[in-house]
């Protein structure tokens, strides 16, 4: 709700009350756009957030457990997980994913438009993951919904998709770099009217929910969590005592 005003406001719009009736995406839907959503819109965007509630531990979840360890109250868990959480490799994926594919703009462009990147060492936005090796199951379930949506986006986005894999498979043999949950996260999000900069934000307002449990669960352990280093740089330029 904070979130849905403050961009109200911003925009120089009053902000809106929720709307229980309309559920808990319907009701974001309203308070960010002033529209009733779509019963097909509200479904989509339910589904982005129920799948992107929690992750195992991802940086802004492991940074609220460190930051609980250390005996910290909630809000301050939840404000370091934010900080992480707004990296363009975290949390700030969608949008720049989707900035990608407005930059690629037809599909026989994909292939030129990664080989220009990958070249200049930029990370291709909406594919790859640390964990997964093949498509993010997350991924598969917003292409669903984004085909089902329809419209030159999703049409743009199948196919630019299939091209990219491809190049990168090319240009980066060995490695297994598939579709990433952000790439067709930002899809539905533009499909549904979510604005842009909203992108990240939508996408906290599902994992606050993960993160408050990871908190709850971190409270019942009294040990800081430590990680141990250990050192590789040059020797001493004398022997220590």
């Amino acid at each position: 709700m904070l979130q849905a005003a403050l961009f109200r406001l911003r925009a120089g719009m009053p902000p809106l009350e929720p709307r229980p009736d309309l559920g808990a995406a319907g009701s974001w839907l309203w308070m960010l756009t002033g529209q009733e959503p779509a019963p097909e819109h509200a479904e989509a965007v339910t589904a982005y957030l129920i799948s992107t509630v929690d992750h195992g531990f991802s940086a802004s979840t492991f940074t609220a457990r460190v930051v609980t360890s250390a005996g910290a109250d909630v809000a301050a868990a939840v404000c370091a997980a934010l900080g992480t959480f707004s990296g363009p490799l975290h949390g700030g994926a969608p949008d720049r994913a989707l900035d990608a594919l407005d930059e690629i703009g037809t599909p026989d462009r994909a292939r030129e438009w990664v080989r220009e990147r990958v070249t200049a060492g930029e990370r291709i936005m909406g594919f790859g993951h640390p964990v997964y090796r093949t498509m993010d199951p997350r991924a598969a379930l917003l292409r669903e919904y984004a085909v089902q949506l329809g419209g030159p986006l999703a049409s743009l986005a199948v196919q630019v998709e299939q091209e990219v894999i491809e190049a990168l498979a090319e240009l980066k043999p060995g490695r297994e770099l598939h579709t990433n949950v952000e790439y067709y996260a930002g899809v539905v999000m533009e499909q549904c009217g979510i604005p842009r900069e909203m992108f990240t934000p939508t996408f906290a307002t599902a994992r606050v929910v993960g993160w408050g449990a990871h908190i709850l669960e971190q409270t019942r352990d009294p040990r800081i969590i430590r990680p141990a280093a250990e050192y590789v740089g040059p020797p001493a330029p004398a022997p220590l005592p």
